[in-house]
């Protein structure tokens, strides 16, 4: 079965217009941004040995290709072509495609070989056997159908020696009162019923379901040879919103609300 949920697709779809507005129902994406990227790059230069040179000068991740799967309006997607990868944003939401095309290409981004853009999900990449060095699911996989087989199709789509990045909210007291109260009643800085408390994915629960990867394999490799690699889940770390600076940090050790994940292939 589709791990798309259509209803979803709806939800997001009527907020494209305003991805990219800083003060739209989208604006903690946009100030969270910069460290889940931070990260991203970090995590990468420490598994592809890639020397971190000054901002405004580097392109770490160039000859890297990257899928950005449920990129949305592409906050993810334009900041990692901007440091050098050659970036594949996809989404099932025509809308936020659209909107993030037009973005892109006012920014000069949009191209063969920086940053192109495809209405489409895991399930058909997975089918039309498309593979990157790097794949990334950011907020995506609490808004799916069947987290597992969301996972496991993502995982597919990593090259050997490849890594993924999994962002999601962890399924706590403190994240149903900071995301669910709080974020959508309370301050209303994301929009009600944005978020589903029962569908936020724990990191054990990641972790679970990178393992039955190997399953996953055997049943869909229809008879044929299945890869024999292993997915480890290699960090795990928090990530908080400091409402004094506006901004949001990385807090390795606190995986209470919002979290990030690296997983490679070997």
């Amino acid at each position: 079965s589709s791990t798309v949920n259509q209803d979803e697709i709806n939800k997001f779809g009527k907020l494209a217009e305003r991805w990219w507005d800083p003060d739209g129902p989208q604006a903690m994406l946009h100030l969270m941004n910069p460290a889940r990227i931070g990260y991203i790059r970090h995590r990468l230069g420490l598994q592809f040995g890639m020397v971190a040179e000054p901002e405004s000068t580097s392109s770490p991740l160039k000859g890297l290709s990257i899928v950005d799967i449920g990129c949305g309006g592409g906050f993810a997607s334009e900041a990692l072509a901007k440091l050098g990868g050659n970036v594949l944003g996809v989404d099932p939401a025509e809308e936020s495609i659209e909107v993030a095309k037009v973005h892109a290409e006012d920014q000069g981004l949009l191209g063969e070989g920086k940053l192109q853009y495809q209405v489409a999900t895991a399930e058909m990449l997975a089918e039309n056997k498309a593979t990157f060095d790097v794949v990334c699911t950011l907020d995506t996989i609490e808004h799916v159908n069947d987290p597992t087989n969301f996972l496991c199709l993502c995982l597919s789509l990593i090259k050997p020696g490849g890594a993924m990045f999994v962002s999601s909210l962890n399924r706590t007291s403190l994240s149903y009162a900071l995301a669910i109260v709080g974020a959508e009643y309370i301050i209303g800085f994301v929009p009600r019923g944005t978020h589903d408390w029962n569908k936020f994915v724990t990191p054990e629960e990641l972790e679970s379901m990178v393992s039955h990867y190997e399953d996953y394999q055997v049943l869909n490799s229809l008879g044929g040879a299945s890869e024999e690699n292993t997915m480890v889940v290699e960090d795990v770390t928090g990530m908080k919103y400091d409402p004094f600076r506006m901004r949001w940090g990385l807090t390795p050790r606190d995986l209470e609300v919002n979290y990030i994940a690296h997983i490679t292939k070997s």
